[in-house]
């Protein structure tokens, strides 16, 4: 159960659809990249794997953080993050999904990545 909403109105923000959808996704994706990312390191190998979702991760998280304060934000930056996060998303999904259906974190991490990238395109056609 997502507090995404509860939070954004605490600080006045209508709390779009959109926009929670978006925080729910780069926070879960931040997550499960990170797990991934300590599950390639501890089999070893996959070093361009492995920075892609540690990338991502950190890429999540920055965006989450701008995300997370509301309204009213400078629209370049927040169109800057949230571009980024898409990108490093789609880098990592795709890296992450070719080990698939050996690993299932990569797969987890593919599919929690490629619904990042659906959430925040969905939000940035709206800003």
């Amino acid at each position: 159960m997502t507090h995404t909403p509860e939070h954004l109105a605490s600080i006045g923000d209508e709390a779009a659809p959109e926009r929670v959808a978006a925080l729910d996704a780069l926070s879960e994706c931040e997550q499960v990249s990170t797990a991934c990312a300590v599950a390639m390191a501890g089999i070893g190998g996959m070093p361009g794997e492995l920075r892609r979702a540690l990338d991502c991760a950190d890429v999540c998280a920055a965006a989450h953080r701008v995300l997370a304060r509301g309204q009213g934000g400078d629209l370049a930056t927040l169109t800057g993050v949230l571009d980024a996060a898409a990108a490093a998303c789609d880098a990592s999904a795709a890296a992450c999904g070719a080990h698939a259906d050996h690993h299932e974190h990569c797969r987890r991490h593919a599919e929690s990545a490629t619904a990042c990238v659906r959430a925040v395109k969905a939000l940035r056609a709206t800003l």
